[in-house]
């Protein structure tokens, strides 16, 4: 927001040049008291800074509706800045009422004057449908104004319209073309785009030492997602020799910003000593961080350090609480442990119908030691009544996914069972590997 200084007359232009010396000497009180009179007279520029004046509260108590009044005129003359202001308080709502209809209005003449902040305006209202339906058609036209006048934010959208077919049919080398405009002018969001295409082969050659390049530039400029691909090359050797201790380092970027992939994957190295030294406290810390975001597998880690002791007292309760959290997210694992912590009664009373009630969810998740402990407590009659069918058939799953205490329970439950038994048990075995996949 700039002040206008353009004003005729001798004596009027006198008092706008020592309002505006008043101004730049950081007298906002004098500049308004002066300019407010001028206003009043109908000089347009002078309308005009006492509106940016009550728009910005200086030298005197913010005002929009005033700084909207005194805006309106110069801005229906003409004036691009008031349009556009204008425009910016009716979008947002800044102290007066959010009314799209306006804004969309006064950005259109403002960006039918170039003005390239507006053009961008438009396309973003337009693609999001503030005010206005959805039109992708208008968005891309108002962006490529904006993007062709040098907007960053604009070149970089109008990739993502060509990258996706919105407005245009879809177009992954335009799309790079604008991505690179931007990238150029040091778009953390761009360089990362164009990063993610070449590591994903998405219009261009797989190409890892260019998503490498790419995703170093964004993660340089603090880009979170970039700094977590990157730790994530590093980490498997994508395209490069592994290196773990980069690898940490990006983490650790990305997991300071709250990723929580990044946190999950740094509990794991500090667990496992990958690149660092092995420091089960720093794992647990992080891991905490990342299930206090609600993430599973961090949830389930938490417990897995509390139920054996790990880097913490070992506590039972609270490896119970957090399994709980994970398993009700539906981790098959949590579900598992869960379940065997209400059939060994740690840190929970034992129950035996809550065990069942686990150990099932995890083994129709596919979890092949919930499988062989679900055949075991209805071969016992543990949480059900005793049901040799379903404990064979829950062995020979278990068996099939590659477990091999399934393999030698299915074998010992077999000699308690008649031929019929075994050939039901078969046959409710293989529907549910014909359903959820066998891996023979």
């Amino acid at each position: 927001m700039a002040l206008v200084l353009l004003l005729s007359g001798v004596s009027l232009a006198n008092d706008f040049s020592r309002a505006f010396d008043a101004y730049t000497e950081g007298d906002f009180e004098r500049a308004f008291s002066t300019w407010l009179p001028l206003a009043e007279a109908g000089d347009l520029s002078a309308m005009y800074n006492v509106a940016l004046m009550y728009d910005q509260g200086l030298g005197v108590v913010q005002n929009r509706k005033l700084a909207v009044r005194w805006y309106r005129e110069p801005a229906e003359e003409g004036d691009v800045s008031a349009q556009y202001n204008l425009a910016t308080i009716y979008d947002y709502g800044a102290g007066i009422d959010e009314d799209n209809l306006a804004a969309i209005r006064w950005y259109t003449a403002a960006a039918l004057q170039a003005d390239e902040q507006a053009q961008f305006n438009l396309g973003v209202m337009y693609g999001s449908g503030e005010g206005i339906d959805v039109d992708f058609d208008a968005a891309v036209h108002w962006y490529l104004l904006s993007a062709d006048l040098g907007h960053v934010a604009a070149q970089y959208n109008l990739g993502y319209m060509y990258d996706l077919g919105r407005g245009v049919a879809q177009d992954k080398a335009l799309a790079l073309f604008w991505y690179r405009r931007a990238a150029s002018q040091e778009d953390s969001d761009a360089q990362y785009a164009i990063a993610l295409m070449h590591d994903e082969g998405d219009g261009v050659p797989v190409d890892d030492a260019a998503a490498m390049t790419w995703y170093e530039l964004a993660a340089a400029q603090g880009h979170i997602k970039a700094q977590f691909n990157l730790a994530i090359m590093h980490d498997m050797g994508e395209g490069l020799p592994e290196d773990n201790l980069a690898a940490v380092k990006w983490y650790t970027a990305a997991a300071n910003q709250g990723h929580r992939g990044a946190q999950v994957n740094l509990g794991i190295m500090f667990e496992n000593g990958e690149g660092i030294e092995s420091d089960l406290v720093e794992a647990m810390r992080w891991y905490r961080l990342a299930a206090d975001q609600g993430s599973a597998e961090a949830q389930y880690a938490v417990a897995l350090l509390f139920d054996a002791g790990e880097g913490i007292a070992e506590d039972n309760v609270a490896a119970v609480a957090w399994y709980t959290l994970a398993a009700e997210q539906g981790d098959a694992d949590a579900q598992n442990n869960l379940g065997a912590m209400f059939d060994a009664g740690e840190g929970v009373d034992e129950d035996d119908v809550m065990a069942l009630h686990w150990y099932a969810l995890a083994a129709n998740s596919g979890n092949a030691i919930a499988q062989n402990n679900l055949g075991s407590l209805y071969l016992a009659g543990d949480g059900a009544a005793e049901d040799k069918v379903q404990a064979y058939k829950w062995f020979l799953i278990a068996e099939e996914l590659g477990n091999e205490v399934g393999k030698k329970n299915r074998v010992a439950s077999a000699r308690l069972m008649v031929v019929a038994e075994i050939t039901e048990a078969e046959r409710q075995a293989r529907q549910w590997l014909t359903e959820f996949g066998s891996p023979r």
